[in-house]
């Protein structure tokens, strides 16, 4: 089971990280919980909605393209993920498709294309769930080492996280971004505000990155 909270969390690197670095340390948990959060979201969505027909078809659709990925044949499960994030954009189940989508062009090296996909899902997505999206564009500009750009994405998911739990994770993340791109004094400030918070399972974690800060500077 993964683990949660500072024991969850690796020693920062002040230098910048490598792609394959990236995706191990932050980009898959994130994917991970993005995805559970949109289709569970969406999932509620249809139930007090039964008779939207798009929303049920839409699940439908993805459950399909979700049964092709767990085959193993992953370029077929992109072309179906591909029409559900089409047909469905905005709903539950093209923005779970959007962010599986562009989970596989990140691990297949195709950092634009995921990013592309995302930027669409992000314009029509509802704001409930505009969160999760916001930080994989995140993670795909930190693989391909748009540090400065995924910090602001990081903040933005941050600002429109629904739970504190999710919005800490997003800021923690936002400064070692902002440490990445050499920004110490942004990183600084989340670090601070995180640090301050004694019921925060990353304020230990925060303490110990604004010391590193210090030496830094």
């Amino acid at each position: 089971m993964t683990k949660t909270g500072d024991a969850a969390q690796p020693p920062l690197a002040l230098d910048a990280e490598t792609v394959g670095d990236s995706i191990q340390r932050y980009q898959r948990p994130l994917i991970i919980g993005a995805i559970v959060v949109a289709a569970g979201i969406g999932g509620a969505y249809l139930m007090k909605r039964s008779a939207d027909i798009k929303e049920t078809r839409g699940m439908q659709a993805l459950a399909a393209a979700e049964a092709v990925y767990g085959s193993g044949n992953a370029e077929a499960a992109q072309a179906e993920l591909g029409k559900v994030v089409a047909r469905y954009s905005g709903t539950g189940a093209g923005t779970a498709a959007a962010l599986l989508s562009a989970q596989l062009s990140f691990e297949n090296g195709k950092v634009p294309e995921g990013l592309a996909v995302l930027d669409q899902a992000i314009s029509k997505a509802k704001a409930h769930q505009k969160a999760g999206l916001l930080a994989l564009r995140a993670a795909g500009k930190a693989t391909a080492g748009q540090a400065a750009e995924a910090a602001k994405d990081y903040e933005a998911a941050a600002t429109a996280a629904q739970f504190r739990q999710e919005r800490e994770q997003y800021q923690m993340e936002a400064a070692r971004q902002h440490v990445n791109a050499g920004n110490f004094a942004a990183a600084k400030k989340l670090y601070e505000t995180i640090s301050s918070l004694e019921d925060s399972a990353h304020a230990s974690e925060a303490r110990l990155r604004l010391g590193e800060l210090t030496l830094k500077a």
